[in-house]
């Protein structure tokens, strides 16, 4: 009897919708109880409660996107019906990233162990890698929280000789530093993440020629049609009417090649690499430098007479020289 009753007296964007577990109303999806006063553009959900009595609540919906029409003009919509946009799929989906950042980390460390790299860029390489974010470094000189790591004390070790002291030649130097900036470095989308630093790193020693192949079903099957088709440009394969049959015809192209996504590429785009140079950027030395007030503007030949230091005070400083 209830049921037929809130159909027959169901409110215009009204709707019957069923109770939870706990007595609360199942409202559609997406949809946004209203607690205060409803407006005329609210929903009205009515439902039975666990005393059986009707109940009503107020909800509101997602605005309305207007759909476009073929001349790009906005189609008139029902205000009842909820246009939902589909999300375009991207280029290269979650999996596709996540196998990028391993064959970049690949491709970084084998270019860190046997590219030609030149001592100076070799040690810039070394401070880049120690900014890298996944780098956390127990300081004296801050207050840090401690996080367990990898020991990279090993590549330290080999810098000593037989009696415990820092003894190297440079070729062992260059060694431990390839190994470390290996253990450091990474582009894999996980905690070990080095960030746009690592990038950066594997443009310089032009890791980009350490790049496996990628046109392979696995890694081509995380690209939409649009980039699956604009793979085929520079080559003989023409985009099939299927996906699949243009994915296996650049798979069977690429078999005996390479092929490597533009998206893969190590150089970052101009907008990362100055987000974090603003972020990272170093910090304005303050105004005041110690001098006294009344020195500050002296010119900078001018004799400043030192300290007044008593006689009390001298006679201390020279008892604790001697």
């Amino acid at each position: 009897a209830q049921q037929e009753w809130m159909a027959n007296n169901l409110p215009k964007r009204g709707v019957i919708v069923e109770a939870g577990q706990w007595g609360e109303p199942k409202l559609p999806p997406k949809a946004e109880r209203v607690y205060g006063k409803p407006s005329k553009s609210d929903h009205t959900a009515m439902y039975l409660d666990r005393d059986g009595k009707v109940q009503s609540v107020a909800y509101r919906m997602p605005a309305a996107k207007k759909p476009k029409g073929k001349n790009g003009a906005d189609v008139e919509a029902d205000g009842d019906d909820i246009v939902v946009a589909a999300k375009p799929r991207p280029d290269v989906t979650r999996k596709g990233v996540e196998m990028i950042g391993d064959l970049r980390t690949d491709a970084l460390h084998e270019a860190l162990s046997r590219a030609p790299i030149g001592d100076d860029t070799l040690m810039a390489l070394l401070v880049l890698a120690f900014a890298g974010q996944n780098v956390t470094v127990a300081s004296g000189a801050r207050d840090i929280s401690y996080y367990g790591a990898a020991g990279l004390g090993e590549h330290a070790a080999r810098l000593f000789d037989q009696e415990g002291k820092l003894e190297f030649d440079m070729d062992t130097l260059r060694l431990a530093v390839r190994s470390l900036l290996i253990d450091v470095l990474s582009c894999r989308k996980n905690r070990s993440d080095s960030g746009v630093v690592a990038r950066v790193a594997g443009d310089v020693i032009a890791a980009d020629n350490f790049l496996a192949n990628m046109g392979t079903q696995d890694f081509l099957s995380c690209l939409s049609r649009q980039a699956l088709e604009a793979a085929c440009a520079d080559t003989s394969v023409l985009p099939r009417q299927k996906v699949k049959d243009t994915r296996a015809a650049l798979v069977e192209h690429f078999k005996e090649g390479r092929f490597v996504h533009q998206s893969a590429l190590f150089a970052p785009t101009p907008e990362k690499l100055t987000s974090w140079l603003k972020m990272n950027q170093a910090r304005g030395q303050p105004e005041d430098d110690g001098t006294p007030q009344h020195q500050d503007d002296l010119d900078g030949d001018a004799i400043v007479e030192p300290p007044h230091v008593g006689d009390d005070d001298a006679e201390g400083f020279r008892a604790a020289a001697e």
